[in-house]
């Protein structure tokens, strides 16, 4: 039924076909109002620092990564449109407390960060390890099993809580902190260069890390006994950011859902992370 070129009713045209047109101009009516009248996703900073793949910047400069594809997409089903800002974790942080971010992710618990920020439900899992030389075995049990080692460690990082002990009394033969804006590239360099004995890095950043600048880093791998328990890793709401617990409320309800549909699962194999949570 061509309702366009329908231009007189009359006796000649049947009813079916005006009532048809009748009801198509009003349907199409409708349907423009709703659509006129649909809300729109409002525009949110959200902070991060680049730690692949867990978030990071590919080729084109678009954020990638399995917590970034998640935190987007649980936002937009909330009404929000992440506007990513990508710099160095301790510049994050400091901006955060400004009331500059909406969201920061990814960040593990703590009693100092909790008071600062309102903490989602998990939205993966980090396990820290000792990155170390090939060659050089590194069977361990207790961090006294490491004191003729020199350390290394990310500036900043919430390591766990046994591990910042050990430092603070000073376990290891050494401890050198990497302060710069890659620190775990970094790290790695001072690994490969004999700088340090074993570097602290979470297992799938390293890895990335080592695939990624292949066979500069080849000669490189880790222990496998964690450092401290596999740790949840969350988005955060500054305190200082308005509305802030509703848009945690907001977000952890799209979470659930969003994981009992499968896709948070689907994401994380995509990035060859095991689906599961501590």
């Amino acid at each position: 039924m061509d309702c366009n070129n329908t231009k007189v009713v009359g006796s000649s045209t049947p009813r079916w076909i005006w009532l048809g047109c009748v009801v198509a101009a009003v349907a199409g009516s409708f349907a423009h109002s709703v659509q006129a009248i649909e809300p729109a996703k409002q525009v949110i900073p959200v902070g991060l620092s680049e730690f692949p793949p867990f978030e990071y910047k590919n080729a084109s400069g678009k954020v990638v990564g399995a917590d970034a594809e998640i935190v987007e997409a649980v936002l937009r089903r909330a009404g929000y449109v992440p506007d990513f800002k990508v710099q160095p974790w301790a510049r994050i942080q400091q901006n955060a407390l400004r009331g500059e971010f909406a969201v920061v992710f990814s960040m593990t618990k703590s009693k100092e960060r909790e008071a600062l920020y309102w903490f989602s439900e998990p939205i993966n899992a980090v396990k820290d390890v000792f990155f170390k030389e090939k060659k050089t075995p590194l069977p361990w049990k207790t961090y006294d099993d490491l004191r003729t080692l020199r350390v290394g460690g990310s500036a900043g990082y919430g390591y766990d809580a046994g591990f910042q002990q050990a430092v603070a009394e000073k376990r290891f033969a050494a401890y050198v902190e990497v302060f710069d804006a890659e620190p775990e590239s970094s790290g790695l360099r001072l690994l490969s260069s004999g700088a340090i004995d074993a570097f602290v890095c979470e297992v799938s950043v390293c890895q990335y890390l080592i695939k990624a600048n292949a066979p500069k880093f080849d000669h490189l791998d880790f222990s496998p006994q964690p450092i401290g328990l596999v740790r949840p890793y969350y988005a955060v709401f500054p305190k200082s950011w308005p509305n802030s617990e509703k848009l945690q409320r907001e977000f952890n309800a799209g979470l659930a859902k969003f994981i009992q549909e499968g896709e948070w699962r689907k994401i994380l194999v995509k990035y060859r992370m095991e689906p599961k949570l501590p």
